[in-house]
């Protein structure tokens, strides 16, 4: 029977039946708590007196800022290694594989923390943040790819969300840390909040040193089929149907060759029907963006703090455990509800918040107001981690073509980078007390790109929940619209036949075998 797009739903059984593979996934996750840890590191490093002290300016007011271009230089780091990181990755994992990546991924991440840790000027900080993020930013970008490659169908979308619950862990930890040390009287009170991001990136280089296996799906392409049956039997276990995977992704991936008949280059991600898949990819990341995440999940502590909110990096706590809440919500619908239904509802009820949030920023020296605008934002992180924080990882990894998925990720990474550059460094202009200081009036200026992306996802954003690569390739080739891709039935499907005491995988596509 050929497949239709009304899967198994997913339930705990089907959760514990491949508990293996949800921990291997978990295992090449583990860089990405620094993409988070050091996303919220600036906001929660301008919340911590002594770092103000070392680095800051006197204002006429008697308070201590970091200057706008200070800020600006610290975000900076971060994007410009994040976009070094995606042009680098692409080419690194398919030339010595993915495992290989990660390994060298963590040693440079390790050393970017130490000149952080023990940095004497902004631009030293700059340099220590450029080469730590450039180091987590391979993996992290490198990451859902893996898991994409591994991840069986039914549950590929908690696979790939789970990513985002890494990304939380890591903001709340540095909150966390920033909490624990903001009582410190001396510069360890910072320092010690970068140096304890070493731990991730530490036990990833013995995991992947000693533990890690290579993705079945690269051995395939480079021809090294014996390895890719030993890489997905440490991957599933003994009892995994080898011969079927194998199967379904050469197919897959000589459907490609046959529409490209040339080597695979980043062009190849905007040909043909990847264009469409690259272009749904990189929409769905810039939604990220232009929600105003950076500011929400990344500038809370600090905003607390000029906000007058007592106890702000306390306060920020109970934000990112909401926010973490959210996120684990969402594993368990992902892959029954759907991507479509929480890609596009929850963009438009956060695009409507941030419109609540904005009104209620304009009531000026009003404890209630304050108090309101810190239960919408927190109330924003916890549908936006519900949403569309964890469902776009899901998609990224997902959405690609197999021989161009790297690559593809890549250029979405890239292109992502640079609007989160744009994002990063007027949040500091719109924020800092000494320049607009919009406070939560700053939603409004997120609120505008946000309905825009809205109108593009109703119309534009396909369901993929629970396809296999090879219905995805045919759907796309087909250019199924992207509102029928729910109920398209596809003639693509493999089947297991015993042949003299042999397991044989037929392909079946198209009604050709």
């Amino acid at each position: 029977m050929p497949l239709t797009s009304k899967p198994t739903g997913l339930g705990f059984s089907e959760l514990w039946r491949h508990k293996r593979i949800l921990g291997w996934c978990l295992m090449i996750f583990i860089l990405p708590i620094n993409f988070g840890y050091e996303a919220a590191s600036t906001g929660n490093l301008l919340a911590i007196p002594t770092f103000l002290l070392r680095f800051g300016t006197l204002l006429p007011n008697g308070l201590r800022e970091i200057s706008t271009y200070d800020q600006q230089v610290l975000n900076a780091a971060f994007t410009c290694g994040l976009f070094a990181a995606s042009l680098t990755a692409g080419f690194a994992s398919d030339i010595i594989g993915r495992k290989r990546t990660i390994v060298l991924a963590s040693i440079i991440c390790v050393a970017g923390i130490f000149i952080q840790g023990f940095s004497t000027s902004i631009m030293m900080l700059f340099g220590g943040k450029f080469v730590s993020t450039f180091g987590f930013g391979l993996g992290h970008t490198l990451a859902p790819v893996y898991v994409a490659e591994i991840a069986p169908d039914s549950i590929r979308g908690v696979c790939l969300a789970l990513v985002n619950g890494m990304i939380v862990i890591g903001q709340w930890l540095c909150a966390l840390v920033g909490y624990g040390t903001s009582h410190i009287q001396n510069d360890w009170a910072w320092r010690a909040l970068l140096l304890t991001q070493l731990a991730p990136p530490g036990l990833m280089l013995i995991f992947g040193i000693f533990l890690l296996p290579e993705s079945p799906s690269w051995l395939i392409i480079k021809g090294r089929r014996e390895q890719a049956a030993h890489s997905l039997l440490r991957f599933n276990g003994p009892n995994f149907n080898i011969e079927n995977q194998i199967t379904m992704l050469e197919t897959a991936i000589e459907k490609e060759k046959a529409e490209e008949k040339e080597n695979v280059s980043y062009l190849d991600c905007f040909k043909g029907s990847n264009l469409r898949r690259t272009t749904i990819v990189c929409i769905l990341f810039l939604a990220q963006q232009v929600s105003g995440v950076g500011f929400i999940t990344g500038y809370l502590p600090y905003y607390f703090t000029i906000a007058g909110v007592n106890n702000p990096i306390g306060i920020v706590q109970i934000s990112y455990a909401v926010q973490l809440l959210g996120n684990i919500g969402s594993w368990f619908i992902v892959d029954r509800v759907g991507r479509r239904p929480l890609v596009v509802h929850g963009m438009i009820v956060i695009t409507a918040t941030l419109l609540v949030i904005g009104g209620v920023g304009t009531i000026q020296n009003d404890k209630a107001a304050i108090r309101a605008t810190v239960a919408l934002m927190t109330i924003w992180g916890f549908l936006y981690q519900f949403t569309l924080g964890a469902t776009a990882y899901a998609v990224g990894g997902e959405t690609p073509a197999v021989r161009v998925r790297q690559k593809t990720y890549a250029v979405n990474l890239m292109f992502t980078t640079l609007s989160a550059t744009l994002v990063s460094q007027v949040i500091p202009i719109l924020i800092n007390p000494s320049s607009a200081n919009l406070g939560a009036k700053i939603a409004f200026v997120f609120f505008a790109p946000s309905l825009m992306i809205c109108i593009y996802l109703y119309f534009c954003f396909p369901e993929m929940k629970g396809r296999s690569y090879l219905e995805l390739e045919e759907m796309f080739q087909k250019r199924v619209p992207a509102r029928q891709f729910k109920n398209y039935i596809s003639d693509a499907h493999v089947d297991s036949l015993h042949i003299d005491e042999k397991e044989v995988s037929v392909v079946h596509d198209n009604g050709t075998v």
